[in-house]
C-alpha cells in the first residue's frame, strides 16, 4: 500500500505549492442565490482551488475563482494545498475555507469576491478542522493539534486541542473550550473533527489520537451548548474508532457517522470501523452501530465522508488499493438496516473524496471524484428503491479535481 498517497488524500498534512501566480477565474453564468451556491474545493494536495456550481442543477458558475496561485496582497495568505470547506453555511452567503496548512480561516464573498482572513494558529501549528457560526459576533473553530509548548498565560489561548471562540467581525479571540480532558483515553489528544449543526446544539466527534499517531482510542462524540460554551454530554462508542464525519438526518432526528477505524491498528483496523447512528434524544443521547466495515463487501476500512438524503438513504465509500490499482467503491446503505449495495466505483484508488447532500440538491448526493475524466463532480439521485447516477460536471477544467463541498 502506498501510504504516502493515503496520508495526503485522507489525512491532513500535505505540502503547499503556490509558486506560480495566475489570475483567478470569472463567473460563467449568473450567481445563484445564497443557499444555492455549491462551493467546490479542488486539490492535488499541493495546491487548492475554489470553484462554484449551482447546488440544484450542478451547473458550473465559475472555475478556480480563488486558488493557491491567485494574486494576493501582502496582507493576504495564499491558499495552501491542505484545505477544507466549512460544513455550516453563513447567513450572508459567504464561503468559508479552512486552510489547515496555514491555520487561517478565509471568508470569500461571492457577490463582490472580496476576501477576509483570520489566523487561528496562536503561535503553533493548530490544524483547524471546521468553523461554525454561532451568532454575528461568535464563531467556533475546531483545532485538532495540541501545542507542545504553550505559555503560562491562559489569556493567549495558545494551548490548542480545543474549540477556539472568535469574533468573526474583527478576529478577536474570546475564549476556548478545552477538549483535552475529553479524549477517550488519558494522555491522548482529543483531536476534534468536523461538526454538523442541527441548529440547537453541536455534536463534535473526537479522534482521540496519540500525538505521534501511534495509537487511537475508542470513538467519543461530545455535545456542546453554544449558549454556555460548555460540553453537556459525551457519547462513547466502544470498539469503534475514528468517527471523523457526520451527516444530520432531520427525518429521523439523528446523525449518521462514518468511522474508518484507526490506521495505527494496521491489520486490525477493520475490527473498529463502521457506520454509527447517533440519536440526540431529549435527555440522554445514544449511539448504535448500524454496520461494520466488513458489511461493505469485506472492506477493512471506510472513507472519510458520508452523506444521506431524506428517508435515510445514504452513500459511503470504501477505499481502493494503489498497489493493485483497485478503484474506490461507492456503497448505498439504509439507516433502517438491510444489506449495503455497491452502486458505483471511483475512477481510481483514493480518487473519491468529499460528499454533500442538502435541501438544494433535491434528493441527490454530490460526490467528488478528482481524477474522473467525465467530470470530478458526480451526482447520485436516491429514491426509496432506486439509485441513478446523473451526468457528471467538471468543476475546474484547468485541473484540481473536487475533494470537498459546502453550500453557502
Amino acid at each position: 500500500m502506498k501510504w504516502s498517497i493515503l496520508a495526503c488524500a485522507w489525512l491532513a498534512a500535505c505540502a503547499d505549492d503556490t509558486s506560480a501566480a495566475k489570475p483567478a477565474g470569472t463567473y460563467e453564468t449568473a450567481l445563484p442565490a445564497a443557499g444555492n451556491r455549491l462551493a467546490v474545493l479542488g486539490s492535488d494536495y499541493k495546491s487548492s482551488a475554489l470553484s462554484l456550481l449551482a447546488a440544484d442543477t450542478q451547473v458550473r458558475v465559475g472555475a478556480a475563482l480563488w486558488h493557491s496561485g491567485s494574486q494576493v496582497s501582502a496582507a493576504t495568505t495564499a491558499l495552501s494545498g491542505d484545505a477544507a470547506l466549512a460544513q455550516t453555511p453563513w447567513d450572508d452567503g459567504r464561503i468559508v475555507i479552512i486552510d489547515r496548512g496555514n491555520a487561517v480561516i478565509t471568508f470569500w464573498q461571492p457577490t463582490d469576491r472580496s476576501i477576509r482572513q483570520i489566523p487561528v494558529s496562536t503561535g503553533f501549528y493548530s490544524n483547524p478542522q471546521d468553523v461554525i457560526p454561532i451568532d454575528a459576533h461568535k464563531m467556533y473553530v475546531v483545532r485538532m493539534k495540541r501545542n507542545p509548548a504553550p505559555t503560562a498565560d491562559p489569556a493567549d489561548f495558545d494551548e490548542g486541542d480545543d474549540v477556539l471562540i472568535v469574533d468573526p467581525t474583527d478576529g478577536k479571540l474570546l475564549g476556548r473550550i478545552d477538549l483535552a480532558p475529553y479524549a477517550s483515553e488519558p494522555g491522548l489528544v482529543a483531536a476534534g473533527s468536523r461538526v454538523p449543526w442541527a441548529g440547537i446544539r453541536l455534536w463534535l466527534p473526537l479522534q482521540s489520537l496519540a500525538a505521534d499517531f501511534s495509537h487511537q482510542g475508542d470513538a467519543r462524540i461530545l455535545e456542546i451548548d453554544p449558549v454556555t460554551d460548555s460540553i453537556i454530554h459525551q457519547v462513547d462508542i466502544p470498539n469503534i474508532k475514528n468517527c471523523i464525519a457526520m451527516s444530520w438526518q432531520p427525518d429521523i432526528q439523528g446523525f449518521v457517522a462514518v468511522c474508518p477505524g484507526a490506521y495505527s491498528d494496521k491489520a486490525d483496523q477493520g475490527a473498529h470501523a463502521g457506520i454509527v447512528l447517533l440519536t440526540p434524544g431529549n435527555a440522554m443521547p445514544s449511539a448504535q452501530v448500524l454496520f461494520h466495515a466488513s458489511d461493505f463487501g469485506g472492506a477493512t476500512t471506510l472513507g472519510r465522508d458520508v452523506a444521506c438524503v431524506p428517508g435515510g438513504h445514504c452513500l459511503v465509500v470504501t477505499p481502493g488499493d494503489p498497489d493493485s490499482n483497485t478503484p474506490d467503491r461507492i456503497w448505498r446503505f439504509e439507516t433502517a438496516g438491510g444489506k449495503p449495495v455497491q452502486v458505483g466505483a471511483g475512477s481510481g484508488p483514493f480518487s473519491v473524496s468529499g460528499m454533500f447532500a442538502g435541501a438544494t440538491t433535491n434528493g441527490s448526493i454530490v460526490i467528488g471524484d478528482r481524477t474522473n475524466p467525465s467530470g470530478d463532480v458526480r451526482v447520485f439521485a436516491l429514491t426509496a428503491t432506486t439509485t441513478t447516477e446523473r451526468p457528471a460536471t467538471t468543476s475546474n477544467p484547468g485541473g484540481l479535481g473536487a475533494i470537498d463541498f459546502g453550500v453557502f
